[in-house]
């Protein structure tokens, strides 16, 4: 998961960081050995299925969710006892985030978020819990109008596996979200917020995908 607030959180419920490294003193040079001694195994599929997805989507529930957020999802993503994938690109759009149709609508009663779309190419999305998932919240046509919410895995939300060259261990999917409704205390940040926060995830995201490759 890299430096960040998830690791303090990790201190204080007892996970040891690799190393013993002190949390206030883990850097992204502790990090990149971790990701270069794993995948010298060779097999990107099998490493992907240990928490290529998890370890994209759960840091941007400590650095954009709330506080009541971190301390029970947070939790429970760091305990291992429930998974996360990011789930961002559409049959529409992939690297172009700003054009993504996924949306997400607020209730008469204001209370939840009525979120509609697909989500293509989500890597551990077969037997993820939540999804970080950006929404299109405004109706500008601007990168303005997204968002970004915590979906958890319920009513209207259904995956598809997706056959890929590499492994399908991994568990890509398809996210068909259909009327999946979504507490607003769910939503991460605030709203229009959405396109900043998905270039901030997506630094550490590419970074982690090069340091793979050497």
């Amino acid at each position: 998961m890299g430096p960040g607030p998830q690791l303090k959180f990790a201190k204080s419920m007892g996970i040891p960081i690799p190393g013993d490294v002190p949390e206030d003193q883990f850097d992204y040079f502790h990090e990149m050995l971790g990701h270069m001694e794993i995948s010298r195994l060779g097999r990107p599929g099998f490493v992907d299925s240990l928490g290529a997805g998890w370890g994209i989507s759960a840091p941007a529930v400590f650095h954009f969710g709330s506080n009541e957020m971190r301390a029970k999802v947070g939790a429970e993503l760091l305990k291992g006892d429930k998974w996360s994938a990011l789930a961002i690109s559409e049959p529409f759009a992939g690297s172009d985030v700003a054009a993504l149709r996924c949306t997400a609508e607020k209730t008469p009663d204001g209370k939840h978020y009525l979120v509609n779309g697909i989500k293509k190419w989500i890597t551990e999305g077969m037997y993820s819990d939540y999804f970080v998932t950006a929404v299109r919240t405004g109706k500008t046509g601007t990168p303005k109008d997204l968002s970004m919410l915590l979906v958890e895995r319920g009513p209207g939300l259904d995956t598809k596996q997706i056959k890929t060259t590499y492994s399908t261990c991994c568990g890509t999917a398809m996210v068909i979200m259909k009327d999946v409704k979504v507490p607003v205390e769910n939503l991460m940040g605030k709203e229009g917020r959405g396109f900043l926060q998905v270039m901030y995830n997506f630094n550490h995201e590419r970074w982690l995908i090069a340091v793979n490759l050497i």
